[in-house]
């Protein structure tokens, strides 16, 4: 029947469906009403992270974590509330590495339950080894299971690296309680209108109207920011105190604002030279395109201006005539403000 028995009621036969399906109901809401959102549960100590050993080998660890893993065999299974109480090591290289190929491994949470036809109702947290391949993939998971990593297990290697690992934990809050994300491809796609999410790579809170994700409008100050130039460039003008010798980039709510000067070195540069890349909480919806001066110019048979732009990746380039470089020790200047969005 579709009403099913209210937790801790009196007299009630409350079964383990029922209690999961009343305990759940205080969890993030998941694909339908009555699913939660499988995840970590947030906390102090980057719960659930897996890492390479801090001597190499062929192991890593996984940190201690509260997590939600919505049940997937049955339309009311409820979600299961689970703990791992302290660090666990996992042996990846049990199953060596290829002579040739890398393979994808998974660390995933998994739960089991009896009543749905398994051999065991556990807790297990465990390594899925995938098929090395020249274009490897991840291995197909079934059962109701938390991704936490991949695994790039390299072809003949002995030692698993904190570069080899990939993290691909989701996190879970409370009903009601905002939702922390890495970045915009992981907000959820069957959000309520009314969920906030929290943006770890911009630090900004969003919302879900129900059509669409605005940004919590909050006047914001990151402070002026240094960006490091690509090699062939050096920040500021050499013997000049009037420019920064670093370039800093600064975003006040939506508008971002840059300062700084740079110096080519070494070679001249040419038509599409990249000076810097913006981290990405700094990179525009579209690219933002502006005139900037230059130092010397025309005294030195260069442009007196250029054109300059910052793409959707965040590069900052320059664009010249392209028989015309802007020659060693020159210096263009970079002050502009562009809107995010």
């Amino acid at each position: 029947m579709p009403e099913r028995d209210s937790g801790w009621v009196g007299g009630a036969v409350v079964d383990a469906e029922d209690a999961r399906l009343a305990t759940a109901a205080l969890a993030a809401p998941g694909r339908t009403p009555a699913q939660s959102r499988t995840g970590v549960r947030p906390a102090p100590g980057d719960p659930g992270v897996v890492r390479a050993t801090s001597t190499p080998s062929g192991n890593v660890t996984v940190q201690p974590f509260q997590a939600v893993i919505q049940g997937t065999r049955h339309a009311a299974a409820g979600a299961y509330l689970a703990t791992l109480d302290e660090q666990k090591t996992l042996d990846v290289l049990k199953v060596p590495a290829h002579g040739s190929y890398n393979r994808h491994d998974l660390v995933v949470a998994r739960q089991t339950d009896a009543q749905y036809g398994d051999a065991t109702s556990k807790f297990v947290v465990e390594v899925v080894a995938g098929t090395a391949a020249s274009q490897p993939a991840d291995p197909v998971v079934t059962g109701d299971v938390l991704k936490l990593a991949r695994i790039t297990v390299r072809a003949n290697t002995s030692a698993v690296t904190g570069g080899d690992i990939t993290d691909l934990r989701p996190y879970t809050c409370a009903v009601g309680g905002i939702l922390p994300v890495r970045n915009a491809s992981e907000r959820p796609l069957d959000a309520y209108p009314g969920l906030y999410v929290h943006r770890a790579d911009t630090g900004r809170l969003e919302f879900w109207t129900g059509t669409a994700w605005k940004s919590l409008l909050v006047e914001d100050d990151t402070g002026w920011q240094v960006v490091p130039v690509v090699a062939g460039w050096t920040a500021g003008r050499p013997g000049d105190n009037q420019d920064a010798t670093v370039v800093h980039v600064r975003r006040i709510g939506p508008t971002v604002y840059v300062r700084g000067a740079v110096t080519r070195q070494n070679t001249p540069a040419g038509h599409g030279t990249v000076i810097l890349t913006m981290p990405q909480a700094y990179q525009p919806q579209y690219a933002h395109r502006w005139a900037g001066n230059t130092w010397s110019g025309h005294h030195v048979g260069s442009h007196q201006f250029l054109d300059l732009s910052i793409e959707k990746n965040g590069d900052l380039a320059m664009w010249t005539d392209s028989s015309v470089a802007v020659p060693v020790d020159e210096t263009v200047m970079l002050h502009t403000s562009y809107l995010l969005g």
